[in-house]
C-alpha cells in the first residue's frame, strides 16, 4: 500500500463526509431547488395577483398558472389532470340539487381513476400523476358533498377550475376546501406567516437530505433484516414524506391558507408520528389536511354504521385514493388492525386500572389511578414506534415499489421479519380478551 493510500485510508471518515456532501448533499439541494424555484414562484404570482381584489379574474390567472404548473411538472401527462377535473364539474352540473351530487361525483370520479391505472395510462406516468390526481378527487367530492348539504351553492366555471388547478395546491397539495380557496384571497401575509415559511423550508431541505443520503448511508452500513436496518428503511419514507408535507405548507402559507388568526397551517405533525401516543394518532397527524377530508367526507358520512364500520370505510376509502396496487392497502388495513386492537385493549386496561391510559385523552379525567399512566403510555409508544418500523418496510428504494409490490413481495418482506408486527397484534386480540373477561367478573363481584 502506497503512502498516497494509506494516508486517505486513516482518514477514511472525512473522505465518506466528503463523498456524502458532494455526491448526494449538493446535488440533492440542487433539484430541490428548481423545484421550490418553479412551485413556489408560481404560487407566489397567485398571491401577488390576489391583490387585484378581482375574484373572476383571481380564478382565472389560478386557471392559466395552474395549467402552466401541470405542464411544467407532467408534460404531456397533463391531459389526465385536465380530464379529471372537466368530469366532475359536468357531475356536478349535471347532479346539483338531487342531494346525490357527492356520490355522483365519487362514484365518476373512482371510474376514471380505475380506468387510468389498469388501460389508459402506463405505470410509469400513473406514478408521475396519482397524487394531483388524488387531490383533485378530494376537493371535487369535497365539493359535491358541501353542495348538497347547502355549506356551499354550486359554482360557477371560473371559481371550479380556478379552486381545482391553483397552482399552491396542485402538485403537493395540501387539500383545501372550497371556502378555503375563497378565505385565502382576503387573507393579509404577515410577519409571523413569513417567518413560519422560512421555517418549513429549512424542514423540508433537511427532511429531503436526512432521507436521500443520512439514511442510505445508514442502510449501506446496517442489513436490512436487521431491527435497525427495518427501521431505517421506515425512517427514510417517512422523512421524505415530511419534505412532501413542509413543501405543501409552504405553498399554502404563502398562498394565504390557514386554519383562523391565531393558528398557521399546518400539514403533518412529525414528533406526533415518530413517538406515537397511538397508532390512531400516526394515522391523524401523518396528513392532517388529508385526515380532515376523510373524518369530514367518509366517516362523519357512515357514522351511522357504528364505530367499527365507519372506520373501516374510512380506511377503505384511503385505500383506494392510493390505488389498487397490493402494497398499500394491506398496510392501511393493518394499520386500522393494529390501531383497532389497541383501543380495545386500552379501554380495557384504562377499566381495569381506573387510569387514563386510552388512546384519546381524557376531557375531563375522572380516573384516579395516575402511577401507572406514564409507563403504560411509554410502553404504547416504544410498541407503534416499532410497529411502524414493521410497516414501513414496504417502503424501501427498492425500483419496483413504485408500482406497488405484488403480494408475493409483501409477503416475503414480512416473512423476514417473522411477521412480528400482525403477532404483537393478534398478542394485543388475547390480552384485550383476557380483560375484559376479568373486567367482567370483577364487575360482578364487586355489585
Amino acid at each position: 500500500m502506497s503512502e498516497y493510500d494509506k494516508y486517505y485510508e486513516d482518514f477514511g471518515i472525512e473522505d465518506e463526509f466528503d463523498e456524502l456532501t458532494f455526491y448526494c448533499v449538493l446535488p440533492v439541494i440542487e433539484q430541490v431547488t428548481a423545484v421550490f424555484l418553479k412551485l413556489i414562484g408560481l404560487s407566489a404570482i397567485v398571491t401577488i395577483l390576489a391583490q387585484l381584489k378581482s375574484d373572476r379574474l383571481n380564478s382565472i390567472i389560478d386557471i392559466l398558472l395552474g395549467l402552466l404548473c401541470a405542464f411544467l411538472f407532467y408534460g404531456s401527462s397533463m391531459k389526465y389532470i385536465v380530464a379529471v377535473v372537466s368530469i366532475s364539474y359536468m357531475v356536478v352540473w349535471v347532479t346539483c340539487g338531487t342531494g346525490k351530487c357527492g356520490a355522483a361525483v365519487l362514484l365518476s370520479n373512482l371510474i376514471f381513476v380505475f380506468s387510468c391505472e389498469l388501460a389508459v395510462v402506463s405505470a410509469e406516468q400513473w406514478h408521475q400523476i396519482r397524487g394531483t390526481v388524488i387531490l383533485l378527487l378530494m376537493k371535487t367530492v369535497s365539493l359535491g358533498f358541501d353542495v348538497d348539504a347547502g355549506v356551499i351553492t354550486p359554482p360557477p366555471p371560473p371559481l371550479f377550475f380556478g379552486y381545482t388547478l391553483s397552482p399552491v395546491s396542485l402538485i403537493f397539495g395540501p387539500f383545501v376546501t372550497l371556502a378555503d380557496y375563497r378565505q385565502s384571497k382576503h387573507t393579509p401575509f404577515t410577519k409571523d406567516v413569513f417567518f413560519r415559511i422560512c421555517n418549513s423550508f429549512l424542514l423540508a431541505y433537511l427532511c429531503v437530505i436526512f432521507s436521500t443520503c443520512i439514511l442510505n448511508y445508514a442502510l449501506d452500513s446496517a442489513e436490512k433484516t436487521t431491527m435497525f436496518g427495518v427501521y431505517f428503511t421506515a425512517q427514510s419514507f417517512r422523512a421524505s414524506h415530511y419534505f412532501v408535507c413542509y413543501t405543501s405548507q409552504i405553498t399554502a402559507l404563502i398562498g394565504g391558507f390557514q386554519h383562523s388568526s391565531d393558528e398557521p397551517y399546518s400539514v403533518v405533525a412529525p414528533s406526533k408520528v415518530e413517538f406515537p401516543r397511538s397508532m390512531a394518532a400516526v394515522a391523524r397527524n401523518w396528513n392532517l389536511p388529508m385526515h380532515y377530508w376523510l373524518k369530514t367526507y367518509i366517516y362523519k358520512k357512515s357514522r351511522y354504521l357504528g364505530v367499527f364500520a365507519s372506520a373501516f370505510l374510512t380506511y377503505a376509502a384511503s385505500s383506494i385514493l392510493h390505488g389498487l396496487n397490493f402494497q398499500l392497502p394491506v398496510v392501511l388495513f393493518s394499520i386500522f388492525l393494529f390501531s383497532y386492537v389497541e383501543m380495545m385493549l386500552r379501554s380495557e386496561l384504562a377499566e381495569m386500572f381506573d387510569s387514563c391510559v386510552l388512546v384519546h385523552r381524557c376531557s375531563d379525567c375522572s380516573h384516579r389511578n395516575k402511577v401507572l399512566e406514564l409507563p403504560t403510555k411509554l410502553v404504547f409508544v416504544a410498541v407503534n414506534v416499532v410497529q411502524l418500523a414493521y410497516l414501513g418496510v414496504m417502503f424501501d428504494s427498492d425500483p419496483t415499489q413504485m408500482e406497488g409490490y405484488s403480494r408475493w413481495n409483501v409477503i416475503r418482506k414480512w416473512s423476514n421479519l417473522n411477521w412480528y408486527g400482525h403477532m404483537l397484534c393478534l398478542l394485543g386480540v388475547g390480552l384485550t380478551f383476557l380483560l375484559r373477561v376479568v373486567n367482567k367478573f370483577w364487575g360482578k363481584k364487586n355489585q
